[in-house]
Protein backbone atom coordinates (compact mmCIF):
# COMPACT_ATOMS: atom_id res chain seq x y z
CA UNK A 1 0.00 0.00 0.00
CA UNK A 2 1.21 3.41 -0.75
CA UNK A 3 1.09 6.40 1.27
CA UNK A 4 -1.53 8.41 -1.46
CA UNK A 5 -3.96 4.80 -1.17
CA UNK A 6 -3.53 5.14 2.58
CA UNK A 7 -4.79 8.62 2.68
CA UNK A 8 -7.61 7.86 -0.09
CA UNK A 9 -8.68 5.08 2.63
CA UNK A 10 -8.86 7.21 5.17
CA UNK A 11 -10.42 10.20 3.40
CA UNK A 12 -13.22 7.62 2.45
CA UNK A 13 -14.31 6.59 5.54
CA UNK A 14 -14.17 10.26 6.80
CA UNK A 15 -16.48 11.02 3.99
CA UNK A 16 -18.64 8.23 5.32
CA UNK A 17 -19.31 10.76 8.77
CA UNK A 18 -19.21 14.46 7.50
CA UNK A 19 -18.60 15.97 3.89
CA UNK A 20 -16.62 18.59 5.92
CA UNK A 21 -13.19 18.67 4.92
CA UNK A 22 -12.10 20.04 8.91
CA UNK A 23 -14.32 17.24 10.33
CA UNK A 24 -11.28 14.56 10.03
CA UNK A 25 -9.82 16.12 13.24
CA UNK A 26 -12.76 16.83 15.16
CA UNK A 27 -13.81 13.20 14.55
CA UNK A 28 -10.78 11.60 14.46
CA UNK A 29 -10.93 13.09 18.44
CA UNK A 30 -14.51 12.35 19.19
CA UNK A 31 -16.19 9.54 17.34
CA UNK A 32 -14.97 6.22 17.56
CA UNK A 33 -15.66 4.80 14.22
CA UNK A 34 -13.62 7.22 12.71
CA UNK A 35 -10.88 6.97 15.33
CA UNK A 36 -10.33 2.92 14.81
CA UNK A 37 -10.28 3.20 11.29
CA UNK A 38 -7.99 5.90 11.02
CA UNK A 39 -5.38 4.38 13.30
CA UNK A 40 -6.24 0.87 11.51
CA UNK A 41 -5.64 2.50 7.96
CA UNK A 42 -2.11 3.96 9.45
CA UNK A 43 -1.29 0.90 11.00
CA UNK A 44 -1.99 -1.18 7.54
CA UNK A 45 0.39 0.94 6.03
CA UNK A 46 3.19 0.80 8.41
CA UNK A 47 3.31 -2.60 8.66
CA UNK A 48 4.41 -3.16 5.23
CA UNK A 49 7.65 -0.64 5.75
CA UNK A 50 10.56 -2.33 6.45
CA UNK A 51 12.95 0.57 7.60
CA UNK A 52 14.01 1.51 11.33
CA UNK A 53 12.06 4.95 11.75
CA UNK A 54 8.72 2.97 9.93
CA UNK A 55 9.21 0.56 12.07
CA UNK A 56 9.64 2.69 15.10
CA UNK A 57 5.94 4.38 13.76
CA UNK A 58 4.71 0.92 13.67
CA UNK A 59 5.11 0.42 17.26
CA UNK A 60 3.84 3.93 18.50
CA UNK A 61 0.84 3.78 16.04
CA UNK A 62 0.37 -0.25 17.52
CA UNK A 63 -0.54 0.81 20.88
CA UNK A 64 -2.68 3.76 19.91
CA UNK A 65 -4.57 0.76 17.90
CA UNK A 66 -4.57 -1.35 20.73
CA UNK A 67 -5.81 1.40 23.09
CA UNK A 68 -8.58 2.02 20.96
CA UNK A 69 -9.49 -1.48 20.17
CA UNK A 70 -9.98 -1.82 24.48
CA UNK A 71 -11.93 1.40 24.44
CA UNK A 72 -14.20 0.85 21.82
CA UNK A 73 -14.60 -2.99 21.87
CA UNK A 74 -13.73 -3.51 17.61
CA UNK A 75 -10.67 -6.01 17.38
CA UNK A 76 -9.79 -5.80 13.38
CA UNK A 77 -5.87 -6.84 12.58
CA UNK A 78 -3.53 -4.01 10.61
CA UNK A 79 -3.57 -5.26 6.97
CA UNK A 80 -7.50 -7.14 6.97
CA UNK A 81 -8.31 -6.53 3.32
CA UNK A 82 -11.23 -3.86 3.84
CA UNK A 83 -11.59 -1.27 0.94
CA UNK A 84 -12.81 2.55 1.46
CA UNK A 85 -15.87 3.96 3.29
CA UNK A 86 -15.76 1.55 6.16
CA UNK A 87 -18.63 2.43 8.95
CA UNK A 88 -18.83 1.49 12.77
CA UNK A 89 -22.66 2.28 13.26
CA UNK A 90 -21.96 1.80 16.92
CA UNK A 91 -18.96 0.25 18.94
CA UNK A 92 -18.50 -2.57 21.34
CA UNK A 93 -18.26 -6.18 21.01
CA UNK A 94 -17.37 -6.36 17.17
CA UNK A 95 -14.90 -8.93 16.18
CA UNK A 96 -13.10 -9.07 12.63
CA UNK A 97 -10.83 -12.05 11.22
CA UNK A 98 -7.78 -11.01 9.59
CA UNK A 99 -8.52 -13.53 6.83
CA UNK A 100 -11.86 -11.73 5.60
CA UNK A 101 -12.29 -9.45 3.07
CA UNK A 102 -14.92 -6.93 3.34
CA UNK A 103 -15.88 -4.43 0.21
CA UNK A 104 -16.92 -0.72 0.03
CA UNK A 105 -19.03 1.34 2.07
CA UNK A 106 -19.81 -1.02 4.75
CA UNK A 107 -21.72 -0.79 7.70
CA UNK A 108 -20.84 -2.68 10.73
CA UNK A 109 -23.07 -2.11 13.49
CA UNK A 110 -22.22 -3.47 17.03
CA UNK A 111 -21.77 -7.15 18.70
CA UNK A 112 -21.10 -8.30 15.37
CA UNK A 113 -18.51 -11.53 14.57
CA UNK A 114 -17.12 -11.85 11.35
CA UNK A 115 -15.09 -14.80 12.08
CA UNK A 116 -13.69 -18.23 10.54
CA UNK A 117 -14.89 -21.83 11.04
CA UNK A 118 -12.06 -24.72 11.08
CA UNK A 119 -14.22 -27.85 11.98
CA UNK A 120 -15.95 -28.49 8.38
CA UNK A 121 -13.20 -28.66 5.72
CA UNK A 122 -15.69 -27.68 3.15
CA UNK A 123 -16.58 -24.30 4.30
CA UNK A 124 -13.36 -23.44 6.33
CA UNK A 125 -11.78 -20.32 6.06
CA UNK A 126 -12.86 -16.32 6.27
CA UNK A 127 -15.78 -14.83 4.47
CA UNK A 128 -15.88 -12.47 1.77
CA UNK A 129 -18.40 -9.68 1.86
CA UNK A 130 -19.23 -7.49 -0.79
CA UNK A 131 -19.98 -3.75 -1.59
CA UNK A 132 -22.86 -1.67 0.35
CA UNK A 133 -23.45 -4.16 3.04
CA UNK A 134 -25.20 -3.53 6.67
CA UNK A 135 -24.38 -5.74 8.92
CA UNK A 136 -27.21 -5.22 11.78
CA UNK A 137 -26.52 -5.72 15.26
CA UNK A 138 -25.26 -8.88 16.61
CA UNK A 139 -25.37 -10.65 13.54
CA UNK A 140 -22.47 -13.33 13.05
CA UNK A 141 -21.07 -14.49 9.52
CA UNK A 142 -18.96 -17.90 9.74
CA UNK A 143 -16.82 -19.80 7.67
CA UNK A 144 -15.51 -19.25 3.73
CA UNK A 145 -18.70 -17.85 2.24
CA UNK A 146 -19.37 -14.54 -0.19
CA UNK A 147 -21.80 -12.09 0.81
CA UNK A 148 -22.64 -10.17 -2.15
CA UNK A 149 -23.53 -6.59 -3.18
CA UNK A 150 -26.30 -4.54 -1.46
CA UNK A 151 -26.72 -7.34 1.63
CA UNK A 152 -29.02 -6.48 4.13
CA UNK A 153 -28.21 -8.94 6.94
CA UNK A 154 -31.04 -8.52 9.88
CA UNK A 155 -29.96 -8.40 13.71
CA UNK A 156 -28.90 -11.50 14.94
CA UNK A 157 -28.68 -13.42 12.20
CA UNK A 158 -26.33 -16.26 11.52
CA UNK A 159 -25.03 -16.49 8.10
CA UNK A 160 -23.60 -19.89 7.36
CA UNK A 161 -24.70 -19.81 3.37
CA UNK A 162 -23.10 -17.95 0.47
CA UNK A 163 -25.98 -14.92 0.12
CA UNK A 164 -26.69 -13.26 -3.04
CA UNK A 165 -26.77 -9.62 -4.22
CA UNK A 166 -29.64 -7.30 -3.68
CA UNK A 167 -31.49 -9.47 -0.60
CA UNK A 168 -32.38 -8.77 2.30
CA UNK A 169 -31.44 -12.09 4.99
CA UNK A 170 -31.90 -12.93 8.54
CA UNK A 171 -33.13 -15.92 11.32
CA UNK A 172 -30.55 -18.72 12.47
CA UNK A 173 -29.59 -20.11 10.17
CA UNK A 174 -30.13 -16.78 8.05
CA UNK A 175 -32.40 -17.12 5.50
CA UNK A 176 -33.48 -14.58 2.51
CA UNK A 177 -36.06 -13.03 3.14
CA UNK A 178 -36.43 -10.55 0.05
CA UNK A 179 -35.06 -8.91 -2.56
CA UNK A 180 -35.03 -5.55 -1.12
CA UNK A 181 -31.46 -5.41 -0.19
CA UNK A 182 -30.37 -2.67 -2.08
CA UNK A 183 -33.46 -0.06 -1.34
CA UNK A 184 -32.82 -1.29 2.45
CA UNK A 185 -28.64 -0.94 2.35
CA UNK A 186 -29.53 2.76 0.81
CA UNK A 187 -29.65 4.77 3.67
CA UNK A 188 -26.19 3.60 4.96
CA UNK A 189 -24.25 4.07 2.02
CA UNK A 190 -22.53 7.53 0.84
CA UNK A 191 -23.36 7.51 -2.43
Amino acid sequence: MTWKECKKLIDSDRKRLTKSQWGGIKYLIFNASFRITFWFRIGSYLKTKRTIPYKLLYGIVFLIHKHNQYLTGIQISFGTPIKEGVMFGHFSDIVINKGCTIGKNCTIFQGVTIGSIRTNKAKSGSPTIGNNVVISPGAKIIGRITIGNNVFIAPNSVVIHDIPDNTTIGGIPAKILNYNGAENCSFYTSD
